[in-house]
């Protein structure tokens, strides 16, 4: 009876986490951060190892295998990041699918502030990203003197203390990213054109919003972001992030590649709107203090541009 049950109730979320190469020191860490939510029946997990080379398929196989609610899918080849993803979310049954790199951690309370925002998101919101300490967008929050046990503490904090309040981004960043699963569908899921990685995410947040969609930055979850584990600076990954940038500027014209500074400057704005409307609280003190930081961190280098930057953000400081 009990099985019957899990079989037929649609998850909520299912977290499709994608690990490629190094087991032990990048996919097993972000696994053992969600082992708090295996037993949740509104979650799904679905484990993808990329077509690793070294002995991560084989490891993260038994892994899971000691976790009876968790289903592994291993890939004999590397399917690029969107096509890892697509196989993986192929797989997916939730309302919501939450794909997750595997260059995460999970602090507490975590999923259990994601399911809140989830359940509480328009109907028009189809993708919402979660705030962290490293993305190329208003997701990140600025601390750059902290460690990832500060990190993981300032985390458990936000997650927490929740505000309501979803910020505006222009794009979103993929390192763990909530969309839709019937929006998702509709989009076929991530180009592969994209090959190996890069941009795929800034591509599937455009096609959304050309398609009427929402797309939301959660104030109340946050996910440590280590960095890339499968790319590193060489010159290889150079040339792919070249080439792929001229295919997302083909099939997106009018695509703005904006610093990471007016992602962060977007949300601030937002913060003075709310605080024009007597609906400050506390909570939003806390992340105010993040971002204000990165409005002088991120300042350009020239001095005329840096002259006009603080001339711009010197409201919101």
């Amino acid at each position: 009876m009990g099985t019957a049950i899990i079989l037929t109730m649609q998850p909520l979320i299912s977290l499709v986490i994608l690990g490629y190469q190094n087991f032990e020191r990048v996919t097993r860490p972000c696994l053992e951060s969600l082992v708090p939510w295996f037993s949740d029946l509104e979650i799904e997990v679905i484990v993808v190892d990329n077509g690793s080379t070294d002995d991560s398929a084989e490891k993260t196989r038994s892994w899971c295998a000691q976790h009876t609610r968790l289903t592994c899918h291993l890939s004999k080849t590397n399917l690029g990041f969107a096509g890892g993803m697509n196989w993986g979310a192929s797989h997916a049954h939730g309302k919501w699918l939450f794909l997750v790199n595997n260059d995460t951690l999970f602090p507490d309370k975590a999923i259990d502030a994601l399911k809140l925002v989830l359940l509480q998101a328009p109907q028009n919101v189809a993708m919402i990203g979660p705030v962290t300490n490293s993305a190329g967008n208003g997701q990140r929050l600025w601390k750059p003197e902290a460690t990832h046990i500060e990190w993981l503490e300032i985390g458990r904090s936000i997650n927490e203390h929740p505000t309501g309040l979803l910020m505006p981004t222009y794009r979103c960043d993929f390192f763990c990213i909530a969309i839709r699963s019937d929006v998702w569908v509709q989009l076929s899921g991530l180009d592969t054109g994209f090959g190996l990685g890069y941009y795929e995410d800034f591509d599937f947040s455009l096609r959304l919003r050309s398609r009427g969609f929402d797309q939301k930055i959660t104030e109340d979850v946050f996910i440590l972001h280590l960095g890339s584990a499968s790319f590193q600076a060489s010159k290889s990954a150079r040339d792919l992030m070249k080439r792929n940038k001229k295919r997302l500027k083909s099939k997106h014209q009018s695509a703005s590649f904006e610093h990471t500074r007016l992602g962060n400057l977007a949300v601030l704005e937002e913060y003075t709107n709310i605080k024009n409307k007597g609906q400050w609280g506390q909570e939003l003190s806390q992340r105010e203090q993040l971002r204000k930081g990165a409005l002088v961190g991120d300042a350009p280098r020239s001095t005329f541009k840096k002259w006009l930057w603080y001339r711009k953000f010197r409201p919101y400081v």
